[in-house]
């Protein structure tokens, strides 16, 4: 009997070349190789593949996957490692012995050069590599990726890394290994260092990535190395209430998401429903129609059939059109009316907060109405007192058709109604956010991203002048960049990263490491650029976090977990600061930093001398604020805790700040099922408690103690039993939320929804 092998050349069946692989496979891990031999029931024929023997071999250990035995992902992960360096050995044309011994080199660093060279060439890879690298400088570096680090890979990761992130050839083929895409990824990050430090740092940075300590987000993962270093995640938008910005706003939305971008958009400028078109009335046809252009926008540009774009649209709670832009994604009502492939948001003020406690009336205006209201602004640009009391007298003063007067209550049932059916309007408490934005001197913020947990100044692109040139034909346009939110994000990973010690090493790096993307990023529209330059915000999540509470000992629904976060993020806060602070002094302040909260040394809404009253770690606030006040920031914006599904999956984490889902199940995407357990399940299992079994009074609670130490906000998400919540008590999480001070609640997850998609433009 005979095999074929990868190159297609026929040998005679060798038991023990298979029996070495299983070895291989299950080296110092508590699995029995017999098992998986005999499970696997290989039906041998002759002319059977290799490949299909190795894939039998990983799919039989992934099914024995469970909290008992969790260790044979690990198992999984090796059999596909080893699947994977045949097929890049045989492509790249080095052996890869079959007989595995001490000596076994699955990496080549002599192909290091030549394969960046030649897919360079290619227009894959992207020549600037070449450019700041000589070829000694990849030698070394090439010498000093570790092959080690693959097996801190679980079967999910791998597979995940596998099938999306590793770069492929024209004709599909992956051409490298993990260890490579992550030296290669940090070598485009360390581009911006000086030339004779760039090499510690390329070294400094795939240290972070290849131990799994920091993960960053998806576009920079995928786009680093290549020809168009798109590297942010995500993107804002504000649209004015004219014609020529709303479809110049559905063109830049077309340009993002083909370059994967993830999209906010704030549409609450836009006149409402039977509002006047010069002077004619009744002529506007409102938001909705916008909406549906977006959404067709959306599944139009598809990033190249892999994915469809994403958007999330936000309309304020007293805009006229709110109670129709509520039903967008339900399944009930006028079809013509649907836009069911975008993310409704609702911004909400204070003051409906508190007219729905003692349940008053709420009055929708038409923004048409509202422009001018004071020093040449609109009411949606003001917060807080100013806001209520412009709100107030608009309700006294604009004419009957501006306004509708609505119940606050059933309107907060009826977006409690489709919250229930859908699992969203994500909610965007505004006077919170704006009220602790570090840098309200310069903007105001009207929504946050397409994940949640952005919060940064926003503004409309003003359009100046169309030129024509007559002789040559040429058009010109010229306008004034608003600005457009560009988020840059990175995460801990809190199962490896959380000592004092730990986070005095990683973030700073981290901080840098972001402040380079900023720098080498490709903008696919101007206005991001500038305003990526003027800010320089960054976006510092975390993952693994339930993990890092469980092998703290640490119950979810118990003050101790309060303590425990309060410590844990003062720490990323300080650090992150201490980070930014030491950026400034070697390249300069952030254009925009005087007069900001950083400025005058008030972090997260406190003076220095408050934070340094309510430290749990000790730290010189005071002292640090007076640094900060010296030499400046880098960075505007520091922290963002985004969700961070897919780079989770990569490390073998647990998402960004959720619960866990189960202890035990499937995960269903584009790599396939893939079996999930919690890292560590068969030590902790007893200590994880799933998410729909937590109280989610303790998850908002929790939030709420770590938005202390977050300059913009958190993809919360809640975890609602339908049998086992009503409408007072969803009520109650949402105005508990916004009682705690937490600036955004992302997804309301339901056990009877299963389809709701992760996003994965933020995921870090």
């Amino acid at each position: 009997m005979h095999v074929v092998k990868r190159g297609g050349r026929r040998e005679r069946l060798d038991i023990s070349k298979i029996r070495i692989v299983i070895d291989f496979a299950c080296k110092d891990i508590d699995v029995d190789p017999m098992e998986l031999e005999l499970d696997a029931q290989i039906q041998f024929r002759d002319g059977i593949t290799t490949k299909e023997i190795q894939q039998l071999l990983i799919r039989t250990a992934a099914e024995k996957v469970s909290p008992q035995t969790p260790q044979w992902q690990y198992v999984a992960a090796r059999l596909l490692l080893y699947d994977l360096y045949k097929d890049v050995g045989h492509l790249r044309g080095y052996k890869v012995k079959d007989k595995i011994n001490g000596k076994y080199k699955p990496y080549n660093p002599d192909s290091f050069y030549r394969l960046v060279k030649e897919y360079a060439e290619k227009g894959i890879y992207g020549e600037y590599l070449l450019e700041n690298y000589t070829e000694e400088e990849f030698n070394e570096l090439a010498r000093y990726i570790d092959p080690d680090r693959d097996l801190l890979f679980n079967y999910t990761g791998i597979k995940v890394l596998a099938d999306r992130y590793l770069v492929r050839d024209e004709d599909g083929n992956i051409i490298e290994l993990p260890q490579e895409m992550y030296m290669l990824i940090a070598m485009t990050l360390a581009i911006p260092e000086r030339k004779e430090e760039r090499l510690k740092y390329a070294k400094l940075f795939y240290d972070l990535m290849s131990r799994h300590e920091i993960s960053l987000a998806t576009p920079t993962l995928m786009n680093a190395r290549r020809t168009h270093t798109q590297l942010s995640s995500c993107f804002v938008l504000t649209v004015e209430d004219d014609l020529y910005d709303i479809f110049d706003n559905v063109q830049k939305a077309g340009q993002i998401s083909k370059f994967a971008g993830g999209l906010g958009i704030y549409l609450g400028k836009i006149r409402a429903t039977g509002s006047p078109i010069r002077k004619f009335k009744g002529a506007s046809s409102g938001v909705l129609p916008v909406v549906k252009i977006l959404n067709d926008v959306m599944i139009y540009v598809d990033q190249l059939g892999m994915r469809k774009g994403s958007a999330s649209i936000t309309l304020d709670i007293w805009h006229k059109d709110v109670l129709d832009f509520l039903e967008v994604k339900t399944n009930v009502g006028d079809e013509r009316k649907k836009a069911h492939d975008i993310h409704p948001a609702i911004s909400i003020p204070d003051l409906f907060m508190k007219r729905l406690r003692v349940g008053e009336k709420w009055t929708l205006f038409d923004p048409y109405y509202c422009k001018n209201v004071k020093d040449g602004k609109n009411l949606e640009d003001f917060y807080g007192k100013e806001f209520e009391e412009l709100y107030e007298r608009l309700e006294r003063e604009l004419p009957p058709e501006a306004k509708k007067e609505v119940d606050a209550f059933e309107l907060w049932k009826r977006l409690l109604t489709v919250v229930f059916e859908t699992g969203e309007p994500y909610i965007f408490f505004r006077d919170t956010a704006n009220r602790l934005n570090p840098n309200k001197h310069c903007g105001m913020v009207y929504s946050s991203n397409l994940c949640s947990e952005i919060i940064q100044n926003m503004s409309a692109t003003q359009h100046i002048e169309d030129s024509l040139d007559a002789e040559t034909g040429i058009i010109t346009h010229r306008k004034r960049s608003g600005d457009v939110v560009v988020c840059n994000l990175g995460s801990i990973n809190l199962g490896k990263v959380y000592t004092k010690e730990d986070m005095e090493r990683v973030v700073p790096l981290l901080v840098r490491m972001l402040d380079n993307v900023i720098s080498i990023n490709y903008y696919a529209i101007k206005e991001a650029e500038y305003t990526n330059r003027r800010y320089r915000a960054i976006g510092i999540g975390v993952s693994n976090y339930h993990y890092c509470l469980v092998k703290n000992h640490i119950p979810w629904e118990s003050e101790k977990h309060l303590e425990f976060a309060d410590e844990l993020f003062e720490r990323i806060a300080y650090y992150a600061i201490k980070g930014s602070m030491e950026l400034a002094k070697e390249r300069g302040r952030y254009p925009l930093f005087e007069g900001s909260d950083w400025s005058k040394g008030i972090f997260f809404g406190r003076t220095a001398e408050e934070n340094q009253k309510i430290s749990k770690n000790g730290f010189d606030w005071i002292g640090l604020a007076e640094e900060v006040k010296k030499h400046g920031m880098r960075n505007a914006y520091l922290i963002a805790l985004m969700p961070t599904g897919s780079t989770s999956l990569i490390i073998g984490a647990t998402p960004s700040i959720d619960p866990i889902f189960a202890k035990y199940y499937k995960e269903e995407n584009m790599s396939g099922i893939l079996p999930q357990v919690p890292p560590e399940i068969d030590k902790y299992f007893w200590h994880y408690k799933s998410a729909y079994n937590i109280d989610q009074e303790w998850v908002i609670r929790a939030g709420a103690v770590r938005q202390k130490w977050i300059d913009q906000a958190q993809s919360l998400n809640l975890f609602i039993d339908p049998e086992q919540i009503d409408g007072p008590k969803l009520s109650r999480l949402y105005e508990l939320a916004w009682e705690l001070g937490l600036k955004t609640v992302y997804y309301c997850r339901s056990k009877s929804m299963t389809d709701i998609e992760e996003c994965e433009s933020c995921s870090a």
